[in-house]
C-alpha cells in the first residue's frame, strides 16, 4: 500500500476509484446493513477520537462481507491504495498479494494505522 507516496493527481484518481467502489457497496445488500449500523451508532459519542474509532470499527466489521459479496469493489479499493488502476492490480494479482493487501488494509484502518488519520475525520 503506497497511498502516502502518491502524487496529487494519483491521489485524486485513487480517491475517485475508492468513491466508485463505496457507491457500489452502498447501493448493494451490504450497504443497507452498513447504513443501519451507522444509523444505530450515530451520535453515541461526542468524543472525536471515539467517533473515529467507532467508524473504523464499522468498516473493519463489514470488510470480510464486502470482500465476499463485492470482490470487484475490493479490487478497486486495493488498487487505489496502491496507486494502480484495477487492470494494473489484476495484472499483478496473486492470492498471496490479495491476502497481504487485505491484511494491510485492515491494519491501516486499525488503531495507529496510516488510513485512520486520513479517513477517520469523515466519522468525527
Amino acid at each position: 500500500m503506497r497511498i502516502n507516496e502518491l502524487s496529487a493527481d494519483e491521489f485524486a484518481r485513487s480517491m475517485a476509484l475508492i468513491g466508485e467502489a463505496i457507491d457500489h457497496v452502498a447501493n448493494g445488500g451490504v450497504g443497507a446493513d452498513i447504513v443501519a449500523e451507522i444509523a444505530a451508532g450515530a451520535g453515541k459519542s461526542e468524543d472525536r477520537e471515539a467517533a473515529a474509532e467507532w467508524g473504523m470499527g464499522v468498516i473493519a466489521k463489514f470488510l470480510p462481507r464486502v470482500l465476499n459479496e463485492n470482490v470487484t469493489d475490493a479490487y478497486m479499493v486495493l488498487a487505489a491504495l496502491d496507486g494502480q488502476t484495477v487492470e494494473e492490480y489484476e495484472a499483478c494479482f496473486t492470492p498471496a498479494k490479495f491476502a497481504a493487501d487485505t491484511r494491510a488494509l485492515v491494519a491501516a484502518l486499525g488503531e495507529g494505522g496510516e488510513l485512520r488519520e486520513l479517513f477517520g475525520s469523515f466519522f468525527a
